[in-house]
């Protein structure tokens, strides 16, 4: 499956899910749709942030292969020209920010002392934006998809070129800097699930909230950052060693 799939599966369970959720809270279901408002908030930020990452990560992979692989540069003014042209990265942020917004917003009275009513059309306007953002973010990903396509038959018969020569480039393996980094992300990002929970859901009666299975993520990724760093080390040993 493609990202264009993907993401058009997560839009067919977040269009209904915010209908419902602004549905319930029409009919005076208060409970109910705070619930359900939680979880469709979660999958709604999440839909938009995946088409955020992707964006971002077709820069960076076709960035690298003009850089390394000899693929055309057009490509990358293709991308520029398309970020430049379609404005579904900023449409993206935006209808993921106004759903945050709405979410806070419904304490509006009583912890802000702003009018009932502020959460109600702040909740109507992210809905509406939302409804119209999803198919722009739709078409400009599938149109992304299409540039991509391309850049990878591109980088196939750069591929079989090479392979003809002899010539074809090895992986870089993952060296033990790229590892340490990314433990120490997952040791510290581990906990931001925590955090959530204990200040926003729980409004800081961290009693309530269990710290599994976060401290077991935190404590591997700390494991994993210590024999990275390790092994950095006994590398930069004998160079050391050599050097003297």
């Amino acid at each position: 499956m493609r990202m264009v799939h993907y993401y058009t599966i997560a839009c067919a369970i977040v269009v209904p899910a915010l209908l419902v959720t602004a549905g319930l809270g029409f009919a005076g279901a208060v409970d109910l749709h705070f619930r359900v408002a939680l979880v469709t908030a979660f999958a709604t930020v999440g839909a938009h942030s995946l088409l955020i990452l992707f964006m971002i990560l077709t820069g960076r992979i076709l960035r690298e292969a003009v850089r390394s692989r000899d693929l055309s540069q057009g490509f990358l003014d293709e991308l520029n020209e398309f970020f430049a042209r379609k404005k579904a990265y900023p449409v993206a942020l935006l209808a993921a920010l106004l759903i945050v917004v709405a979410g806070v917003l419904s304490m509006a009275q009583h912890s802000l002392g702003l009018p009932a009513a502020t959460h109600m059309l702040a909740g109507i306007f992210a809905l509406l934006f939302n409804l119209w953002a999803i198919p722009v973010e739709l078409r400009a990903l599938r149109s992304n998809q299409l540039l991509i396509d391309r850049a990878a038959r591109e980088l196939d018969a750069i591929d079989i070129r090479l392979e003809a020569q002899g010539e074809l480039p090895q992986d870089e393996p993952i060296t033990p800097a790229a590892m340490a980094r990314g433990a120490l992300i997952v040791a510290f990002s581990s906990w931001l699930p925590y955090l959530y929970w204990g200040l926003v859901v729980w409004r800081g009666e961290f009693a309530k909230v269990s710290l599994h299975p976060w401290v077991e993520f935190s404590a591997a990724g700390i494991l994993v950052w210590l024999l990275a760093r390790s092994e950095i080390r006994r590398v930069a040993r004998p160079e050391s060693s050599r050097t003297g």
